[in-house]
């Protein structure tokens, strides 16, 4: 869900027909349920367009490298090695005046507690840039793991994608996939280690708020009577 960030769960409208509805919707988020088939066709387009649009393929590899290299890159880890390093031999000069009675115990508290403070927050900020690097590192090369399979000229899609049953379907979702958000007036499909590629209602068949079409097994239907 877009507003509130829970996940979706699976439900059936009054059609009988499957949707994503967010868990807290009724409970404070007002973000509509979706079909599951329009869900569908959105991830089907954002894989598509992956496969097919080389300049956006080229503006992810670019993104990708440079979350790499803001977090992992430049003057900064060899910086805090350097002032953790410091920082520990300063602290080991004042516990050897303490154990050598040159040092009253409270000077030695006094002294010792915001070299530690220091100390921790910098190891802590060097732990936390490692893991950013981990992780962008992961999402960089599952990128490329999904991207090289995608792009495989080999690699029919669309007829895998045609052929398929919804189980087969839902497997390949899952594999290159990460998300499909759900916001009132647009979704985002993020395939496996990209940022999110935008996707339109009109563009998947789903209804546009404040409109009185309603979706169907095949996308939009005109309005129906009342009482029918």
């Amino acid at each position: 869900c877009g507003q509130c960030g829970r996940r979706a769960s699976v439900d059936t409208n009054d059609r009988g027909q499957r949707i994503y509805r967010c868990w807290s919707r009724g409970k404070g988020c007002r973000i509509p349920g979706r079909s599951a088939n329009g869900l569908q066709r959105a991830a089907r387009l954002g894989i598509n367009e992956l496969r097919n649009d080389d300049s956006l393929y080229e503006a992810i590899v670019t993104e990708l490298c440079s979350r790499c290299d803001r977090t992992g890159g430049g003057d900064a880890p060899a910086f805090r090695s350097r002032a953790i390093t410091k920082l520990r031999n300063e602290r080991d000069k004042l516990l050897a005046l303490y154990l050598d009675d040159k040092i009253t115990s409270d000077y030695f508290a006094e002294r010792e507690a915001p070299l530690s403070a220091r100390i921790t927050a910098l190891e802590s900020d060097q732990a936390e840039a490692t893991e950013q690097t981990r992780r962008h590192s992961a999402l960089a090369d599952a990128f490329d793991q999904a991207a090289a399979l995608l792009r495989d000229p080999s690699f029919d899609f669309d007829s895998i994608w045609d052929h398929a049953n919804d189980k087969e379907r839902r497997v390949l979702i899952e594999e290159l996939i990460e998300a499909v958000t759900i916001y009132a007036d647009r979704l985002e499909v993020t395939v496996t280690g990209a940022p999110p590629l935008l996707v339109t209602l009109d563009e998947v068949g789903l209804r546009s708020p404040g409109t009185g079409s309603v979706v169907s097994e095949g996308g939009l239907e005109p309005p129906r009577p009342c009482g029918h």
